[in-house]
């Protein structure tokens, strides 16, 4: 039984208030930045800050019957790439 207290599923308000704050310190300040870096290292920048702008995702268990396989085809645009 438990007293006092958020209710289960209500968000954080300081954590909410303090993930607006981080988010606004990096499109003031780090997004030229991130943007001026080569592609490989814009994606190791963006998945090292990524913990702190998104809350880790729950794993979660799916029982079904006649699951098809995914097939997932990822093309890369040349012109959008330089390395």
């Amino acid at each position: 039984m438990r007293y006092g207290g958020r209710t289960k599923g209500t968000p954080n308000k300081v954590t909410k208030e303090l993930m607006e704050t981080f988010l606004n310190l990096v499109n003031r300040y780090l997004v030229t930045d991130i943007e001026s870096l080569p592609p490989n290292k814009r994606i190791e920048t963006l998945t090292k800050l990524l913990p702190y702008i998104m809350p880790p995702a729950n794993d979660i268990e799916l029982e079904a019957e006649n699951i098809e396989p995914l097939t997932i085809i990822l093309h890369r645009d040349t012109n959008d790439i330089e390395l």
